[in-house]
């Protein structure tokens, strides 16, 4: 999931992009929206002409709205009736590898993914697991109160529901892996902070990237700390994006979410930018000891529902784990609170 709108100086493609209508966006390149119960109501996977067939790209959540799309946009004269031939998951989040297991049965095509993200995705295997509960403790350390915290859990829907049995047929994606599909060649490139392993494509020939969630033209990606994942997933973020700004030329962008842009490198600015002021307001509001769930007004001025506040405590970790690996803040613990200030403040 994604969070943090922004201004972008981007430029758009102009597209009239419909819920289950392949539109196509490049030679051999189809995008189908799909829908998303979520704010964020929808996805973008991509169908890459690949011989008599098609390679998928991501696969939306398995739920009826989706389902639905599926059967409009496989019947539309652009897909042709083809099958798909090849599936590539760019990370396990479900929006993205909820219906992988649907298609692998569908076409009996293997499910194509980084290490990283497959052994993420074991989480997805016990029906009876729900990382909202394993996440509380988390946030009790962090400073919201414990009947909040138990309240809030509960009170979330588990996407587990709305991912389709995973494939048991399963083919590793390395970095920069070079995938041959229908005569473009795509590189496979990592980005870390979002997603342990992610896995964008780019075309150097036809300078076309495939970002995923990676880069996103309109909104910044949920960057968070999970209580089984990297504990600075925003330096890890900040440092990859390192390897998306000097792509291309000036590549057309095919994001996830929202619609295709050209500004490649202006969007990754912009987004370090983002996270620059924030963690410089984190670190000014530090100046006594503070926890995550108190900094969350300086982060986000708006109510947050359930789904909305476990991601904004994520985040809010994330940047304040960031300024102390960085020495700009001290964490201490005491009474099992986490608490975060500067160096030249009260630690009391």
């Amino acid at each position: 999931m994604n969070t943090v709108s922004t201004v972008s100086a981007v430029r758009p493609e102009p597209l009239t992009i419909e819920i289950g209508t392949p539109v196509s966006v490049a030679p051999g390149i189809l995008l189908l929206r799909l829908p998303l119960p979520f704010a964020l109501d929808h996805i973008n996977v991509y169908l890459l002409e690949d011989g008599a067939g098609w390679t998928l790209v991501d696969t939306g959540l398995d739920w009826a709205d989706s389902r639905a799309a599926w059967a409009r946009a496989l019947a539309h004269p652009l897909v042709g009736g083809r099958p798909i031939r090849r599936m590539i998951v760019t990370h396990h989040h479900p929006d993205h590898i909820g219906l992988a297991g649907w298609h692998a049965l569908r076409w009996s095509v293997p499910l194509e993914i980084s290490a990283g993200e497959w052994k993420v995705s074991s989480r997805y295997g016990d029906p009876a697991r729900n990382p909202h509960f394993e996440r509380i403790g988390l946030w009790i350390e962090n400073g919201m109160a414990p009947d909040d915290a138990r309240a809030r859990a509960e009170g979330m829907p588990s996407n587990l529901r709305m991912i389709h049995p995973l494939p048991q047929d399963v083919r590793y994606l390395a970095p920069n892996d070079v995938l041959g599909i229908g005569g473009r060649r795509w590189r496979c490139v990592v980005g870390r902070g979002h997603a342990p392993e992610h896995i964008a494509l780019f075309c150097v020939e036809d300078d076309i990237l495939l970002s995923g969630d990676h880069v996103l033209p309109r909104i910044s990606p949920n960057i968070s700390v999970w209580p089984d994942g990297p504990q600075n997933p925003l330096a890890q973020y900040l440092e990859s994006l390192g390897d998306f700004a000097p792509l291309g030329r000036d590549p057309l962008v095919l994001p996830s979410h929202h619609g295709p842009f050209r500004g490649l490198a202006t969007r990754v600015a912009e987004i370090r930018e983002l996270h620059a002021r924030r963690l410089a307001l984190l670190e000014d509001f530090c100046g006594t000891p503070r926890t995550a769930h108190e900094c969350l007004p300086q982060l986000f001025n708006r109510p947050l529902n359930g789904q909305q506040m476990a991601f904004a405590m994520g985040e809010a970790i994330a940047h304040l784990h960031c300024l102390a690996g960085a020495g700009r803040l001290e964490r201490t613990r005491r009474d099992g609170i986490a608490r975060f200030h500067r160096p030249d403040g009260s630690a009391t």
